[in-house]
Parts: structure tokens; sequence; C-alpha cells
């Protein structure tokens, strides 16, 4: 009876698991390395990151356009006065202030900015949920 019990635990697991994978409401595939972040939900928002040169992270990828006040191109420098060079450090800054607000330098079109993100914005932006 129980080996019963735990087959039917697995198979319910392997069941969830694969709707989840197949792109279930809710379900956010994530992939992050030092120099790239890359998240696509199933209701068609994504963000791409990318810090290759070791110069800032481009925002390679956002939809929908313009969320955060971020646009496809912009490179981000600095998080709060503290410099980026590398998507890492982005998330770094993100997980020690989760629920903060962040001001972002921002080159865009070669004209430099700041862009304000509300409390916790930082934090989803890196960490995304369904």
């Amino acid at each position: 009876m129980r080996h019963a019990a735990i087959i039917g635990t697995l198979a319910l697991a392997a069941t969830l698991a694969s709707a989840a994978h197949a792109g279930w409401p809710g379900y956010i595939k994530i992939h992050g390395t030092t120099d790239n972040l890359t998240w696509h939900s199933a209701n068609d928002r994504a963000l791409q990151l990318s810090s290759k040169d070791g110069k800032g992270i481009e925002v390679v990828t956002i939809s929908p356009e313009r969320q955060d006040g971020l646009h496809k191109g912009d490179l981000i420098t600095a998080v709060d006065g503290h410099a980026v060079a590398h998507v890492v450090d982005l998330v770094t800054f993100a997980n020690a202030h989760m629920q903060d607000q962040a001001k972002l330098s921002v080159s865009r079109s070669g004209h430099d900015m700041d862009v304000m993100l509300a409390n916790g914005a930082l934090g989803a932006l890196v960490h995304p949920q369904p």
C-alpha cells in the first residue's frame, strides 16, 4: 500500500512538472549566468540582459517595451551610484535590496539618464514572479 502511495505521488509530481515545462500559465523560464540573464513568462513578459564586454549591462530584450522605464538597447552602468559591469553585479545588488527603491544610471542612444524604480521593482525585474 505504501508503494502505491509513493508511485502515485511521483506520478502527480511528474505530471505537474511536465505541464510547467510546457508553458503552463504562471510558469517563468529563467536562465542566468555571470554575464547573461534571460526570462520569459507565459503572459508574454520577457527580459534579456547581457554584459559580455564588462562595460555595463545591455538590455537586449524587454517586453513589454519600456517596462520599468527601460528600453531595448539601454546600457545600465550603475545602481544607486554603485557601478555594475556584469549582470551578476546587478543581481547581487538586487538580492541585497529586494524591497527598496533603486536608481539605475542608464546610457540611452548616447545620452546618460537616471531611471527610477519603485519599491521592489529591481528585485522583481531580476527575480520575476508568475
